[in-house]
């Protein structure tokens, strides 16, 4: 039971210990492996090696240190960080230690707290797979801890020896421990299949806590005071988006919209032929625009300013016609040269040329239905010509600093375009990286393509992983000098700072890239997992388009796409159900738990109120017409009525299987207690004679035990009646008919009789001759 124990426990740490260092994205907590299974072997088995308790304790002291210096020093995600590597190291002084109980139940406290902080690092599907085998190995070690525990004091007074008469321990004693039979595995197939009962029913009842908790998010609160950091929206796009929430958003197969393109003057949709040249292989649908950077985080800028001008609408030469699925955001989408927008409360940014609708109408009840107003071109072709007529109060907020160098307002507010320049403090050695690369390059658009160049090399590569090589600096940082290899919005977002560093004013958009066309040819439709992140750079007066993102992201993008056939369809159901279930909102709660409930519940009632109060003999008359007629068993009320009968009548069943089973076992224990009484009676003789030489069994004592202990005074006895082994046979021979409803012929029961009696006799003859 011990080896069980500690091989249960050193599989139940260096599994957590791996799950931790994946979602970490460092090796750190995978040496947790190497160290369970040292200690597991010099420790625990062999028992060479093992640490005082006092170095354990300056340890441990020293291990808090360490996370201190790593909480104080780091970014915010640093500071997550920090509490689960001292989970790490607090696990490590446990395990080199000689481990009791208290030793033991540490470790399994760390182990969850272990997997508990990898939950939050990471949402992806694996941690599901991981987490159903934790709990099965955590509820096995749990158990057999228990099980360590409880038959410890029973094991060591076995190897003792014989259990004497009159000792203080208590076999059956249930405060100390398990009463068991020496032959008899607690550890069996039994256990197993127990253990994975108890951990499904463990799984399924969490399942149920965490679907019906309320989601409740306190404001804007941060634990750590920087920003909010949960209760944001992932579906669609906000005004502020955190660098990895688009891998989130890009596993999610969800659609968003439907596009349908028309030419104004000859009001006719376009042709298949005409929308593919109009759209091009991979067309980018134009959202967010945002233009401040801090701490891993993008965030959009307001600035109040003119509308576009009606009679450029007008003048617009095609209608693209949008319907967004209900998404929790204000964003509207746009493709290529977008002038105007009608929509409920729809609206254009002046300085971005977002388009936005109301607050008002970001319900996410329904679909919303808007259209654009596009020229042939490329983004800001028009616009770009607008702004020239602009009021000169408006451009100069539009333009860059040295614009208006000479103006104070200018100067404090610093221009739309002038804002587009600024880096923070810490990305320096980002600027420094920027500026080697473009070297002495004075020309703004040759920057772009040297920039493009820098990432388009061997030493980069497209991926969805999130892991963070160092947590101590911007995750910008980090990806361009340690990882490496990242999604759009980390190519993004690193373009747009370099440009910064080099002088170009630049900005990140949120969007869509790519799509497919219906079998009609006129509906363009656009899912989550074609979410994009891409640069706009201002340059000769003009915002131009840069992504820098490799094309291995338009092949990551189509082997999702193509998983929606056969097999791989439901695969891509099942992580779409996981990823709505470990990102549930409070407004998807509502909409898809507690709204249904609500809504069957109040029918429920309503329907016992009409039959309280309604005419019984119509109501019977109205079921029995209902049953008569077949058109209507196929129907919502058909199926809800066949699913209560099918309820009713498995309950009528399961009720009247459970009556027989009960009469049943009442009438075999009754028979069964009659044939024991008669058939065990050869066992109390052998008790009775036993007692003529003084050795009697205690009350907490099996049959098994009892004959054990016994057999070193039998032994003589025994011997002289030829009978050595014999006493082995009867016990197993009790067993089975006491409790195994094994039946004794007429044969043994005459041979069981006559050992009896030459025990009898001998046992006699000893009496007579020590007297």
């Amino acid at each position: 039971m011990r080896q069980i124990l500690f091989i249960s426990l050193t599989v139940m740490i260096s599994l957590s210990g791996i799950v931790f260092a994946v979602a970490e994205g460092s090796p750190l907590a995978g040496v947790t492996l190497l160290i369970a299974l040292a200690t597991l072997f010099f420790v625990d088995i062999e028992d060479k090696f093992s640490v005082p308790v006092s170095i354990a304790n300056t340890l441990g002291l020293i291990a808090f240190f360490v996370a201190g210096i790593e909480f104080f020093g780091g970014h915010i995600e640093s500071r997550l960080l920090a509490g689960g590597h001292l989970i790490v190291y607090l696990t490590w002084v446990n395990l080199i230690q000689k481990k009791g109980n208290r030793q033991i139940w540490w470790l399994c406290a760390l182990s969850i707290l272990q997997i508990a902080t990898a939950s939050v690092l990471t949402t992806s599907m694996w941690f599901g797979a991981a987490l159903i085998l934790y709990s099965f190995v955590a509820t096995w070690t749990l158990s057999v801890f228990l099980l360590y525990r409880s038959t410890k004091e029973t094991d060591d007074a076995q190897k003792s020896g014989p259990l004497e008469q009159g000792s203080n321990f208590v076999v059956g004693d249930a405060w100390k421990g398990v009463s068991r039979d020496v032959d008899h595995r607690l550890v069996n197939s039994r256990f197993v299949l127990v253990t994975g009962v108890v951990t499904c029913l463990s799984l399924a009842i969490g399942l149920m806590f965490f679907l019906f908790t309320p989601r409740v998010w306190i404001g804007n609160y941060s634990l750590f005071g920087d920003e909010a950091v949960a209760g944001r929206s992932l579906t669609g796009f906000t005004e502020e988006v955190r660098l990895g929430d688009m891998s989130e958003i890009m596993e999610n197969s969800a659609p968003v919209m439907q596009v349908t393109l028309h030419h104004r003057q000859q009001k006719r949709p376009f042709t298949l032929k005409e929308a593919e040249a109009y759209l091009g292989p991979d067309p980018l649908f134009r959202g967010t625009v945002m233009e401040e950077y801090e701490n891993g985080r993008w965030k959009q800028v307001h600035f109040p300013g003119p509308e576009t001008p009606v009679s450029q609408v007008e003048n617009t030469t095609i209608e693209q016609k949008y319907r967004m699925a209900p998404l929790n955001s204000s964003t509207l989408f746009s493709f290529g040269d977008a002038v105007g927008v009608s929509g409920r409360r729809a609206f254009i940014e002046p300085y971005s040329d977002e388009l936005k609708r109301n607050s008002s109408n970001r319900s996410g009840e329904r679909n919303y239905e808007y259209s654009v107003y596009a020229n042939l071109g490329p983004p800001d072709a028009t616009n770009s010509q607008v702004r020239e007529s602009w009021p000169p109060y408006y451009k100069m907020f539009f333009a860059p600093s040295e614009y208006f160098s000479g103006s104070r307002l200018g100067q404090q507010r610093g221009g739309y375009v002038g804002r587009q320049l600024r880096v923070p403090d810490d990305l320096q050695r980002v600027t420094e990286l920027a500026q080697s690369v473009v070297a002495d390059e004075e020309n703004d658009y040759l920057k772009v393509q040297r920039l493009l160049q820098y990432f388009d090399g061997p030493e980069f590569e497209y991926s969805l992983d999130l892991s963070v090589t160092d947590a101590s600096v911007d995750p910008l940082e980090d990806f361009l000098f340690n990882r490496k290899s990242g999604h759009c919005e980390y190519y993004a977002s690193a373009m747009a700072i370099m440009l910064r560093g080099v002088g170009v004013p630049s900005r990140l958009v949120s969007g869509f890239k790519g799509g497919s066309f219906d079998s009609d040819g006129l509906t363009f439709r656009v899912q989550q997992l074609h979410a994009h992140s891409w640069v706009e750079a201002f340059i000769d007066g003009t915002w131009l388009t840069v992504d820098p993102t490799p094309a291995a992201r338009e092949v990551a993008v189509q082997e999702l796409e193509d998983s929606f056939f056969g097999l791989s369809e439901l695969w891509s159901n099942i992580r779409q159900i996981w990823s709505t279930g470990v990102r549930m909102s409070k407004s998807q709660q509502q909409e898809l738990i507690y709204t249904p409930l609500q809504t069957v519940a109040v029918q429920s009632w309503d329907s016992l109120k009409d039959f309280a109060q309604s005419d019984k003999t119509a109501t019977l008359r109205s079921f029995v017409a209902f049953l008569r007629s077949p058109r209507q068993w196929f129907s919502v009320t058909g199926g809800i009525v066949a699913f209560v009968l099918m309820v009713l009548l498995s309950a009528i069943v399961w009720c009247v299987k459970k009556l027989i089973q009960l009469i049943r076992s009442i009438s075999n224990a009754r028979s069964m207690k009659r044939r024991h009484r008669s058939e065990v009676q050869f066992f109390d003789r052998f008790v009775q004679i036993l007692s003529k030489l003084d050795i009697h069994q205690s009350p907490s004592q099996t049959a098994r035990e009892f004959v054990k202990s016994s057999l070193v005074e039998l032994k003589q006895p025994l011997s002289d009646a030829g009978l050595s082994e014999w006493p082995e046979e009867l016990v197993e021979l009790f067993y089975q008919v006491r409790f195994g409803g094994s039946t004794m012929s007429p044969q043994q029961s005459q041979r069981i009789d006559q050992e009896l009696k030459k025990l009898q006799d001998c046992v006699d003859q000893r009496e007579n001759a020590q007297s």
